[in-house]
Parts: structure tokens; C-alpha cells; sequence
């Protein structure tokens, strides 16, 4: 997550699909934001027309104008922690992730304190979302990918690894996690993306029964897996299978399950 998407279709989406997961529950929601900081090299972050399109306000209204104040305003996520999003408690994290500009380059040195500082980061995040027991994990980019292996690259601050989701999870009724499917044919269609994804979800992180997705297609796919316990799981099927069928439908496809 970056400051400059706030509000943006995509924010709409993800939020959208928290809301309702989370309509009528008990539970707390924890958001780790993974917050990244402001890049300027392409448009993302623009694509707000939706908030003039009554199409997108069926789904949800009231969320629909929340994100319309803060786009109207500061867009930070500051705003959207202020702008009271969901019915239930909730708890953020929004350090930021990013700790190569304090220590760059490729020594020895510089690599250990950027690993040490990502582990700090990671246990002040589960310190501050331990109360919770349902979380949302927000990374830039998504899951970790073969070309950013470690924790210390550079662009690592962009992506959340699977050893780090296992810490997180763990006594959760479930996790939400945002993922940015890859354009390249070489990757496979979104729809192989989604199943490769998921299964190593599965098979990957601990005291998960099942693993969901589905996939958000305005303007640039995007990929939201619900790792589910054992205990919630009934609960969670019941709430996607209504989420799909409801005016959310248009602009959600490529549902998966991995059980």
C-alpha cells in the first residue's frame, strides 16, 4: 500500500470485500498496511472515476461516499484509519516497510541492519494486531515472488512472505491478503496465477483449512486470497457466496477454492 492509492478502485474493492465478510460478525479486523512509500513513476493511484459512477456506488453506498471525503481531501492512509470504514473494532499498523534508503547498498552490513529492521517491523505488527482475529494484510505488490527472495532486497518492502503470513495467522479465524497478478504470458493466466498462489497458501502456512480467492478486475486485476480456519469456515463460504451474488457481481470473477 502506498498514501497516493488511497481511496482509489482499488481501495473500494478491498474494502468492499472486508465489510461484507465481516457484516454481522463479532469479529475485530486488524489492517497491516504495509506501508510503502510514495512512488511517482506511473499512474496508479488515479483511477478514481468510480465515485462518479452510480454503478459502483450500488454495491455500497456507504462506502462509497466515505472514500469519496477522503479523496476529496488529504489521501493518506491516516484518512482512510479516520474515515471509519468498518462496523467493528479495528486496529491498524502502518509503518513503514521501506529500509533500504537507510541503509543502501549491498554490504554485509547495510543487508543484516535491513533484515534486523524488517524482523522489528514484523514483530511491532504482530504486537500491535495480536488482539484481533481477523487480519488484512495490505503489501504493494502481493506475495513474495522468486525474483525478491529475501527479506533484504530492495523491493522486498513490497511484497509478504510466507514465513512472515505464517507468524501473522496464526489463531486467526482468517486473513485477507491482496495480491497484484502478473500481466507476463510466461506467469500463466490469472486464472493459473490464482490456483498456483493458492495452493502453495495451502500448503505453505500453518492452521489454514482452506484457502479462497477471487479476483477484482476493474482497470488492473487484482487477487484476494481468505485463508480460513477450521472454525470459521462455514461462515466464510456462507459470506462469499452472497457477496457473489449480490451487485458486486460485476466487478468480481475467478473464484477459487482450495480446501
Amino acid at each position: 500500500m502506498q498514501d497516493r492509492y488511497s481511496g482509489d478502485v482499488g481501495d473500494f474493492g478491498k474494502f468492499g470485500l472486508l465489510r461484507h465478510l465481516l457484516n454481522d460478525t463479532k469479529y475485530s479486523l486488524g489492517i497491516n498496511w504495509y506501508l510503502y512509500p510514495n512512488e511517482q513513476h506511473n499512474e496508479d493511484g488515479k483511477f478514481i472515476r468510480y465515485l462518479s459512477n452510480p454503478q459502483y456506488k450500488r454495491c455500497d453506498k456507504e462506502l462509497h461516499q466515505k472514500l469519496n471525503t477522503v479523496v476529496a481531501n488529504t489521501r493518506c492512509v491516516k484518512a482512510l484509519e479516520k474515515a471509519q470504514l468498518f462496523n467493528c473494532e479495528t486496529k491498524y499498523f502502518s509503518n513503514i516497510i521501506d529500509f533500504y534508503p537507510e541503509y543502501p547498498g549491498q554490504t554485509k552490513e547495510n543487508k543484516d541492519k535491513r533484515l534486523l529492521l524488517r524482523k522489528e517491523w514484523q514483530n511491532k505488527a504482530i504486537s500491535t494486531l495480536s488482539a484481533c482475529n481477523v487480519l488484512f494484510l495490505d503489501p504493494d505488490n502481493g506475495l513474495e515472488i522468486d525474483s525478491c527472495k529475501s527479506l533484504n532486497q530492495k523491493k522486498s518492502g513490497k511484497f509478504a512472505y510466507f514465513d512472515e503470513i505464517n507468524k501473522f495467522h496464526e489463531g486467526k479465524a482468517f486473513t485477507v491478503i491482496y495480491h497484484h497478478l502478473n500481466r507476463h504470458r510466461k506467469h500463466g493466466t490469472h486464472s493459473e496465477q490464482i490456483q498456483n498462489r493458492a495452493h502453495e497458501l495451502k500448503y505453505k502456512i500453518s492452521f489454514v483449512h482452506a484457502v479462497y480467492c477471487l479476483r477484482y478486475t476493474p482497470y488492473s486485476p487484482r487477487a484476494f486470497f481468505i485463508l480460513s480456519s477450521a472454525k470459521a469456515n462455514s461462515k466464510t463460504i456462507e459470506k462469499l457466496d452472497n457477496f457473489k451474488g449480490g451487485f458486486w457481481r460485476h466487478y468480481w470473477d475467478n473464484y477459487y477454492e482450495c480446501k
